[in-house]
């Protein structure tokens, strides 16, 4: 039996021993054509020679793929016989995702051959192939005029005026709407303007604090769901919560909080995750708070093959995956100046010797800002008297108790603890005063 010859969609491997080359194959294919099909047990010439498939051969076969091909694509496995009875392995697979990686480095499908992309190739092709999601921005939402928060919106025009960046008149709200670039038609709101401006809560954001530097034990876990600038708002604040601050006196009478980490920078950072991150995607916006870091994840790609240090160093221009929104906040003062953001943040850090670090996940971008180590430590038993401190500083002891379910004088242990640490101090007497967090 023969089944055709090898092209740029067709790939044929003698058996599943050729496992890398054949996931290889797939990635060249992906990133040409965003679709394709693989054999094993198919000579090159299209001749089915058949192969040994054991127990666990396709499953092993589907974890390879899963594992060294990134990000995440659409891909079946089907098991077929030959009339004469032979054994062999096709797979299917799409993806719109590119480009695509296996074992951490980038092919590209020529004839039936997989050529490596060096960075110059890879460049072009991002060039040429560069995915955003404008498109998704334009379209219809089905949302109406009446679903969106209108004070809101009113609000925003005051701040693009004070800014002076929004220099017309408030005729009425769809017009303005419109000259935004949020709306669909005259009736329905787009995608863009949906996410910005509705009261219907269209953004889930996950937040998330740990008792150590794993995912293992959580403290504090909650779902908040609003608009893009409700969600900043939530996200700025949970950060600035979990911090801690210190008191500098610089001679004047009032003293300065300073946080552990630039607030500037976090917010730079929190900003760029809801400009540039995909909202149909299958992840939620996340802000994790742990022992030795915060972290802030956003769904959706990083313009692949740059890092934010090309556009921070000034090499590229910016590239905004979603510009409606992005223009949005720019207007009234969300984004401070454009395409400066990643350049003030790994300026602060360096100031204030704050390290951080950046992922490509299968489904979006993480970026850590990693805590100081002259942060005391705190143990979870600790964090959470604190936090309860957080929600109401005026609670007694005995309040504590309750909320916490330690007893009273574990509770008492504790606050000793953290006030020894700096962490808390005691503002009046015991009867009429409150706690304040460091």
């Amino acid at each position: 039996m023969n089944i055709g010859k090898e092209n740029e969609y067709v790939e044929f491997k003698r058996s599943s021993s050729e496992l890398k080359e054949g996931i290889q194959s797939i990635c060249a294919i992906l990133n040409k054509h965003k679709k394709g099909t693989l054999f094993f047990g198919v000579k090159n010439n299209g001749d089915v020679v058949g192969q040994q498939i054991g127990d666990e051969t396709l499953n092993q076969i589907s974890r390879d793929i899963t594992v060294n091909i990134k990000p995440s694509f659409v891909y079946s496995i089907e098991l077929k016989q030959t009339p004469e009875g032979k054994n062999f392995i096709e797979i299917t697979f799409h993806g719109e995702k590119t480009p695509y990686s296996a074992f951490n480095r980038y092919y590209l499908r020529f004839h039936d051959e997989d050529r490596i992309m060096d960075n110059d190739l890879l460049r072009e092709y991002y060039r040429q192939n560069t995915n955003d999601y404008s498109y998704w921005e334009k379209r219809n939402s089905s949302k109406t005029i009446d679903d969106i928060d209108e004070q809101l919106v009113k609000d925003y025009y005051d701040e693009g005026v004070q800014k002076g960046r929004i220099n017309y008149s408030y005729e009425n709200t769809i017009k303005f709407l419109s000259k935004l670039g949020a709306m669909f038609d005259n009736e329905h709101l787009n995608n863009a303007g949906f996410v910005l401006f509705s009261k219907d809560e269209p953004v889930r954001l996950k937040l998330v604090t740990f008792a150590t530097e794993s995912r293992l034990t959580i403290l504090d876990m909650d779902v908040f769901e609003g608009n893009v600038f409700e969600c900043i708002k939530k996200s700025m604040d949970y950060i600035s919560k979990a911090m801690m601050w210190r008191a500098e006196f610089d001679g004047s009478i009032r003293r300065k909080e300073v946080p552990e980490i630039p607030i500037e920078a976090i917010r730079e950072i929190v900003v760029n995750a809801f400009s540039h991150g995909e909202y149909d995607s299958i992840t939620d916006f996340e802000i994790a708070i742990f022992k030795n870091r915060i972290s802030i994840y956003s769904p959706g790609h990083f313009p692949k093959p740059y890092t934010p240090e090309d556009f921070a160093l000034g090499y590229l221009e910016p590239i905004p995956m979603n510009n409606t929104i992005t223009q949005v906040l720019y207007k009234n003062g969300t984004i401070e100046q454009m395409s400066t953001g990643f350049e003030r943040v790994f300026e602060l850090c360096e100031i204030n010797d704050i390290k951080y670090g950046y992922q490509e996940t299968a489904y979006g971008f993480r970026f850590e800002f990693y805590r100081p180590s002259n942060t005391p430590n705190v143990t979870d038993k600790e964090n959470i008297v604190m936090k309860v401190l957080r929600e109401d500083n005026s609670y007694t002891i005995n309040q504590v108790a309750t909320i916490s379910g330690f007893s009273p004088r574990t509770v008492a242990r504790i606050i000793s603890s953290l006030k020894a640490k700096g962490l808390i101090v005691r503002i009046g007497n015991d009867k009429h005063g409150y706690w304040e967090i460091v």
